[in-house]
């Protein structure tokens, strides 16, 4: 789980503990003929090696790949005609595996079939209805299909009816007993967003059902070789739509991934997000509703590795955006976000990464991912049309708990500094010590896309006889939660000059509470963290306010509305809703009023350039010069603001003694809307004293 690393005062890395591990799979293509397109429907292991399924022009194909990420003969023909989207599906058993599909040439009669792969990636038999005679049924439409081991389960939808069955099939390819209803969608026929799961001793489906924009998720236990049980509903808030759903098992509970929308953009585009709960084997609901992913999300994969899951999904899918790709994260039993989300599959060319449907399963020692890269096309309502493009790829990734490793390590100038070896999307922490007794926590460590972190200590190791240090998996440090009050001034505007002019006196107008998370991966949503402070303040269990705020991918700053009445900030107990919890603050009178200065601006352009900001400190009442910064100034900041009200510059925290700042982007002085003089004092609050540019 560790690796430590000794660092002399002398130019030598001694390596003490080595523990190895394999560096993840680059991605590697499947599928990537131009002249057709291709279409992933998962990967399932198959002796040594892994067979992928995709669907390729009209026919249902199989490509076997070894460990290395080696295709291993030639694509393998199983079926036909799957039709789109692909009335397909693979499941993996201990010695073969089974691909289900509905031949949509065919007009009647029997319309799906099975045919088993062995070992060798070879078809093994010949394909074999599964249904033994039509009946009363239509169409049937595959949609999922799992093995228990040994054994395989097929679930489909009768056209006529809009029933789902399910189908159980013998390894040898034998049907084992007849088709057995499951269930009945809401919306009948075409609502196919179906997963299925085996746990422990029983198999799990999920689906979405419902209309008129009120879509709920919902699970249902099947025994091995047995029928349906009662349906569970999972979710609490209703979608407004319905996509894919998807499920895991954690060796104690089930986890049900879902999308749910319940709002669409200006342009009527679903904002979907990922929510989850957890099943019991006994099929009883646990927990409540958790909202997983907060981004535009859909077409969900889910695995578990004997510790934590791995989530992948689509971004930004649905639409024609450039910034679409496929997004993973670890989750941990709780189905708490335990790292950064990550990007697993990069751009090939022109050709993106859309969406990894079926797309995640573990191995035993790695995940295997499979995606399929190209885009939808879209009719002008925003629903999917068609799909073009369409390519497959694969990759793996480590176990989560993968231990780090060094590489690169020295010493230079007399600084620690090397490379560190790491699962995307883990979170490691960096530690030090001088005796390898009592360890201290450094900071933090991680990767949203490769697998190697560069890491350079900026304190130096010279005064140390000896230094060791380690990295260990997972956050040790911990979130941590500041809270802030903020002052705000409008202390004069820059007219057609260089330097604002101030009419003294300059007083505070307004203020707001704010809190700093680090470290943190599973952060709310703006709205969700609450801010009450004492009486008269007016805030009582007020909303974060997403205009002044953000919410990275581990980070995250929430700032209250700005409030007018009362223009200071009061002391007292201020209180904090961070993920339902409230956690209390006692806040020493912020004396406000007396801390403010005014940090009086000149600005240097050259060209329309802006080139540095000089400033002097003025007494806020009468606007008389100060000789320097007021002891209580800790640190000050130059911020500048665009036209169009965001952020383009900030400085780094200056020393207050510091009166000069050149800037280190390129700002032009047209673009700018104001100038923010923000400064921190001893009593850890927050001061911004703006200068508005007409």
């Amino acid at each position: 789980m560790t690796r430590i690393l000794k660092a002399p005062v002398v130019a030598l890395l001694l390596f003490l503990v080595v523990i190895g591990g394999t560096v993840p799979a680059a991605v590697f293509p499947v599928a990537t003929n131009p002249a057709v397109l291709e279409f992933s429907g998962g990967a399932v292991a198959l002796g040594t090696n892994y067979f992928v399924g995709y669907v390729v022009g009209t026919n249902i194909t199989g490509q076997l790949v070894s460990g290395a990420g080696q295709l291993v003969g030639a694509p393998l023909l199983v079926g036909a005609n799957p039709g789109f989207p692909p009335a397909v599906a693979i499941a993996g058993a201990r010695t073969n595996c089974l691909v289900a599909w509905s031949d949509r040439s065919l007009a009647s009669g029997v319309t799906m079939f099975g045919q088993l792969i062995d070992t060798n990636g070879s078809l093994s038999g010949a394909k074999f209805p599964l249904l033994p005679a039509v009946g009363g049924h239509g169409f049937q439409y595959v949609q999922a299909a799992v093995s228990e081991g040994t054994n395989f389960l097929v679930v489909w939808q009768d056209a006529a009816s809009g029933d789902f069955y399910g189908q159980w099939v013998r390894a040898a390819g034998t049907l084992k007993g007849s088709e057995f209803y499951l269930f009945t969608l809401a919306n009948g026929v075409g609502d196919r967003n179906i997963s299925v799961t085996f746990g422990q001793t029983n198999c799990l489906i999920v689906w979405q059902s419902g209309n008129n924009n009120n879509n709920n998720t919902y699970g249902m236990l099947l025994a091995p070789g047995g029928g349906a049980g009662t349906p569970v509903q999972l979710n609490t808030t209703p979608s407004l739509d319905k996509n894919p759903v998807a499920a895991g098992f954690d060796g104690t509970n089930f986890l049900v991934v879902w999308d749910r929308d319940t709002q669409t953009n200006g342009s009527g585009q679903a904002l979907w997000q990922l929510c989850g709960r957890f099943l019991s084997p006994a099929g009883v609901a646990l927990g409540g509703e958790q909202v997983l992913v907060t981004e535009l999300a859909s077409f969900p994969a889910l695995a578990f590795d004997g510790d934590n899951y791995l989530l992948a999904w689509g971004f930004d899918t649905t639409t024609t955006n450039a910034d679409r790709t496929i997004h993973a994260r670890f989750l941990d039993r709780s189905a708490a976000a335990i790292g950064p989300i990550f990007t697993p599959f990069p751009p090939q060319g022109t050709n993106s990464p859309l969406l990894p449907l079926n797309g995640v399963f573990f191995d035993g020692s790695r995940f295997v991912l499979t995606a399929t890269y190209g885009a939808f096309i879209l009719s002008p309502s925003g629903d999917v049309a068609g799909f073009t493009g369409g390519d497959v790829y694969a990759t793996s990734i480590p176990t989560s708990t993968q231990p780090p490793r060094f590489t690169q390590a020295t010493v230079a100038d007399g600084f620690f500094q090397g490379l560190l070896r790491v699962v995307p999307g883990q979170v490691y922490t960096i530690e030090t010590s001088t005796n390898l007794l009592s360890w201290q926590s450094r900071g933090t460590a991680s990767s949203d896309a490769t697998n190697v972190v560069a890491l350079l200590d900026p304190q130096g190791v010279t005064n140390n006889p000896q230094l060791f240090y380690r990295a260990v998996v997972g956050n040790r440090l911990g979130a941590t939660i500041d809270f802030h009050l903020l002052e705000f001034a409008q202390a004069g505007g820059f007219g057609s000059g260089y330097t604002p002019a101030v009419s003294f006196p300059v007083i505070l107008n307004s203020y707001s509470a704010a809190v700093r998370v680090q470290d943190d991966y599973h952060l709310p949503a703006v709205t969700n963290v609450y801010f009450t402070g004492p009486a008269g303040a007016g805030l009582n269990s007020t909303p974060g306010d997403p205009n002044n705020s953000f919410v990275n991918s581990s980070d995250a700053f929430y700032q209250s509305p700005i409030i007018y009445s009362p223009a200071l900030a009061p002391g007292g107990t201020w209180t904090v809703n961070y993920h339902g919890t409230n956690i209390s603050y006692t806040v020493p009178d912020p004396q406000a009023a007396a801390r403010l200065v005014v940090p009086l601006p000149t600005v240097t352009v050259s060209g329309d350039v802006v080139q540095s900001v000089a400033w002097a400190y003025r007494q806020a009442a009468t606007g008389a010069a100060l000789p320097g910064a007021p002891a209580y100034l800790t640190g000050i900041i130059v911020e500048i603001q665009a036209l169009d009200g965001s952020r383009i510059y900030d400085s780094p925290t200056l020393d207050p003694g510091t009166t000069h700042h050149t800037l280190g982007a390129s700002v032009n002085w047209s673009n700018v809307l104001g100038i923010f003089m923000a400064y921190d004092d001893t009593l850890g609050n927050h001061y911004v004293v703006s200068f508005a540019k007409p």
